[in-house]
C-alpha cells in the first residue's frame, strides 16, 4: 500500500502535528512545537489562522514523503550491510 494513500485515508489531507509528533518523530508535543517555531522539522508546517495558540499542521502528503525517504535509506542501509547493494 502506498504511504500516502494510508496516511490520507487515516488522517484525512492534514493533521495536527501534537497528533503525530510521538509515533513518528519520537518527540512530545512541546518538543514538536518548539522545533516547528524554529523550523527545524523534516517536513514543512503551517497554522490555519496567524495566532499563537492555533495548532500547527502538516499535510499527510509531506509526512508520507519524509517517511517514504526514511524507508529507504534504511532499506539501503541495510542492503549494504548484507552485501547486496
Amino acid at each position: 500500500m502506498n504511504v500516502s494513500f494510508a496516511l490520507l485515508a487515516l488522517h484525512g489531507p492534514t493533521v495536527q502535528l501534537n497528533d503525530i509528533c510521538d509515533k513518528y518523530l519520537g518527540i512530545t508535543p512541546k518538543t514538536a512545537s518548539q522545533r516547528a517555531k524554529a523550523a527545524d522539522l523534516p517536513f514543512p508546517v503551517f497554522k490555519l489562522r496567524d495566532s499563537e495558540r492555533a495548532p500547527y499542521m502538516v499535510e499527510t502528503s509531506e509526512l508520507a514523503t519524509f517517511l517514504e525517504s526514511q524507508m529507504k535509506a534504511a532499506k539501503d542501509e541495510w542492503l549494504m550491510v548484507h552485501g547486496r547493494a
